[in-house]
């Protein structure tokens, strides 16, 4: 049986299951962007069926950035219910949100470029926690996450002035 992405239209609107990383180093957090998006988000993706969600990250991760983490260093943070319009489409979508600190010795950190594998046009940089607020994120509570490293939940909804 062949894993799918868990992303599906049920009616008019798309249901999504992400997980993602906030990924720490020296007081600074590292954001995917993308050169037509005018904002950031960490990095991960979909789950795939019958795909537990730290499985998933490992291998967005492996997918995204050809790095491998230690499944004992990913630690389970945050649980977002986040609700927004993108292309016009109202979708509803579960975001399960991990945390790692990197050490110095990172595979991450000796390299000269930090790009996405998978998307080739997508790449990452490291922002200051402090700056962070001044960064335009997605979802937007990932701010108060990315500064206080304690689990949270929360629910997003989003309002029209959101477009995307």
């Amino acid at each position: 049986m062949k894993s799918r992405d868990i992303s599906l239209m049920i009616g008019k609107v798309k249901f999504n299951f992400r997980v993602g990383i906030i990924i720490e180093y020296d007081g600074k957090v590292l954001i995917e962007r993308n050169p037509k998006i005018d904002y950031g988000v960490i990095p991960g993706g979909r789950v795939k069926t019958l795909e537990d969600v730290k499985s998933a990250l490992i291998r967005e991760l492996e997918e995204e950035m050809h790095i491998k983490f230690n499944r004992r260093e990913l630690v389970l943070q945050n649980f977002i219910e986040n609700f927004y319009v993108f292309n016009e489409v109202p979708t509803h979508e579960i975001y399960v949100v991990y945390r790692t600190k990197l050490n110095k010795n990172s595979e991450l950190l000796k390299r000269d470029k930090l790009i996405n594998y998978d998307s080739k046009a997508n790449y990452y940089e490291f922002v200051d926690i402090k700056d962070i607020d001044k960064e335009k994120i997605k979802p937007f509570v990932l701010k108060k996450f990315i500064k206080r490293a304690r689990f949270k939940t929360a629910v997003v909804r989003f309002r029209k002035a959101d477009k995307n």
